[in-house]
């Protein structure tokens, strides 16, 4: 007994001083003003703190990764994708996400958004221009609160983004022949702030034969969940979006105006987050029109990005959510 109560006091003594060397370097790095943010934000929040820096150590150990980014290190796990979460339901949300993407991502593709780099999708070309997609960490997004990683739909002629999704992968199925299966949660979907993007976004639609860049980024989504194997994908409501988060005064004159963009698309209330909306077969055939084109590419994309779960082909759709 006393040998065990030895051994477990070594370890937390070796995980807390692999916690407080983090603390310390990104304190070295981050300068004076911003080093007192973090800090206060620790001395409130010291356990999930603690649990997130301890998760980030083991979580490189165990993929031979380089150093995370320092706004990965920051990263608010008790504030995170959804208002009203209980306990540290965040915390546990950015776990799943992260051992997900392990498991589904190539190392290399992994440690760049360890890293904090943008990972390259595919692009798709329309009649005039052509979009590229990247993903990269929800918070060189600015949508740090609303997922772990996001999205961009970028048209190339100009680099102007022209959306950004911000999601997390979603483990499904408690039993063994669930195991490894996932779904997509959207936690935020923003258009760009320029003064130009009504019209960029109006000029892509039409490039694209009528496809929304909202609704070409909700494809690859789509993608990503049927690449998971599921039949559904999850989406924040506007009461618990993170924007609520905010202050009043702060939050005046915005609002997440989600509910109806999910229930035009086929969604219902359901999940842990509100709405639920459902994925195609599959087993989809290409399509022949050039609008269709365009969906089926965003679509692959998706489903191309991440590794399916062993055996996937084997496990049989679980059923729809209840609505």
């Amino acid at each position: 007994m006393t040998i065990q109560t030895n051994k477990q006091r070594d370890t937390w003594l070796r995980e807390t001083a692999g916690v407080l060397s983090q603390v310390m370097a990104l304190c070295g790095r981050l300068g004076l003003r911003q080093s007192g943010i973090f800090l206060t934000r620790f001395a409130c929040k010291p356990v999930s703190f603690f649990k997130w820096f301890r998760f980030l150590m083991d979580f490189r150990r165990e993929h031979a990764l380089g150093c995370p980014h320092d706004d990965l290190l920051r990263k608010k796990p008790y504030k995170f994708f959804a208002l009203g979460l209980p306990g540290h339901r965040g915390f546990d949300l950015l776990v799943d996400h992260f051992n997900l993407a392990a498991a589904g991502l190539p190392r290399h593709r992994l440690d760049e958004a360890w890293r904090g780099r943008a990972i390259d999708i595919g692009q798709v070309t329309g009649r005039r221009d052509a979009y590229v997609l990247t993903m990269r960490l929800s918070v060189h997004s600015g949508t740090g609160h609303e997922g772990a990683f996001s999205i961009r739909l970028t048209r190339q002629s100009d680099r102007l983004d022209l959306v950004r999704l911000s999601f997390i992968l979603y483990p499904l199925g408690a039993s063994p022949l669930g195991k490894g299966r996932y779904t997509v949660a959207i936690g935020g979907l923003q258009g760009s702030r320029q003064p130009e993007a009504k019209r960029a976004v109006i000029d892509a639609t039409r490039d694209l034969c009528g496809l929304r860049p909202k609704d070409a980024a909700l494809l690859v989504v789509e993608g990503i969940a049927i690449g998971g194997g599921a039949n559904h994908f999850l989406g924040v409501c506007d009461a618990r979006h993170t924007i609520n988060f905010r202050s009043p005064e702060k939050r005046a004159g915005k609002r997440a105006d989600m509910d109806q963009y999910w229930i035009d698309r086929g969604g219902w209330q359901g999940g842990e987050f509100g709405f639920a909306m459902p994925v195609r077969r599959r087993d989809m055939a290409e399509p022949l029109s050039r609008r269709e084109g365009y969906k089926f590419a965003f679509l692959a994309f998706g489903m191309s990005l991440f590794a399916p779960p062993p055996g996937l082909n084997e496990v049989p759709h679980e059923g729809p959510l209840a609505r």
